[in-house]
């Protein structure tokens, strides 16, 4: 790939989000806009998100899905509805969040996955074997699921913009009992209820795991964002930056992923009010 030749990846990382669960996704909307520039690099963007459930397109079509979201709303967790593909994905404090970004709309959906599957597999090397392939079972389950000793530990979703590809996946560090919270949100949802378009065909809760508690090492985000740094650049040239992007830009990008795409996103508070109702229609 040319760009990796002359062009170091940048790495930002842009904290923890408590607030609206789109803004971590407009910010990766805003870097990809900012890459109609001359001479823009590519980016590796950390974020962390406590708590929410993100959505996928197919989710919206959940018989109770209102339902589902007040209750978990009550136990503290947001939502949002994503503009890439899958299915819902639990996020929290436990949970790295990364968006690989490059200035090329060219690159295939396949060249793409292979590449940030090969820099997983190295800047996760230090917790052990890393394994692609789908975790049948799992939530949001697909060809580019990554698991440790056939659990699923995080997975992968692509999507292109005018000026720029994004690819975004999550990585379970801290151990919690995601794979429950998702057999519970699917049952209250109805998904059982569906017979044809189901967003998932089932889930085993079971199936997902965390490299803390599968490598059993007491391991924290913190640990994997220092690991996955130290990995990368022994592989490729990878330059810490600031995050950055301008503010019009971000505004323009929240305006897109909100009114453009049709995404709807609340906080644990407003799904927690007694007059809270799923008015957005996907």
């Amino acid at each position: 790939m040319s760009f990796l030749v002359n062009q170091p990846f940048l790495w930002m990382d842009s904290g923890i989000y408590r607030e609206s669960p789109l803004e971590p996704l407009s910010r990766d909307e805003a870097l990809a806009a900012q890459m109609k520039r001359d001479g823009a690099a590519p980016i590796l963007h950390l974020w962390v998100y406590d708590k929410a459930l993100y959505l996928g397109r197919r989710d919206a079509k959940l018989p109770r899905l209102e339902d589902a979201l007040r209750h978990f709303g009550q136990q503290g967790f947001g939502c949002v509805l994503r503009s890439s593909g899958g299915a819902c994905v639990p996020l929290d404090a436990g949970v790295l969040n990364l968006a690989c970004l490059l200035p090329d709309t060219t690159i295939s959906i396949d060249a793409f996955f292979r590449f940030v599957t090969g820099l997983l597999a190295v800047g996760l090397r230090d917790y052990g074997v890393i394994e692609f392939g789908e975790v049948t079972g799992s939530y949001c389950a697909g060809e580019y699921d990554f698991s440790i000793h056939g659990k699923k530990i995080g997975g992968m979703a692509q999507r292109r913009t005018r000026f720029g590809s994004i690819l975004q996946l999550c990585i379970n560090v801290e151990d919690q009992p995601r794979g429950e919270w998702m057999e519970h949100f699917y049952d209250l949802a109805g998904l059982a209820e569906m017979e044809k378009n189901k967003p998932i065909p089932f889930i085993d809760g079971k199936t997902v795991g965390s490299i803390d508690a599968l490598t059993g090492k007491s391991v924290s985000v913190a640990d994997v964002k220092e690991r996955l740094l130290a990995a990368i650049q022994s592989e490729w040239p990878v330059q810490p930056a600031a995050f950055a992007v301008d503010a019009q830009t971000l505004s323009e990008s929240r305006v897109h992923l909100a009114e453009r795409l049709d995404l709807f996103a609340f906080t644990a508070e407003e799904l927690r009010k007694p007059d809270w109702k799923l008015t957005a229609e996907p």
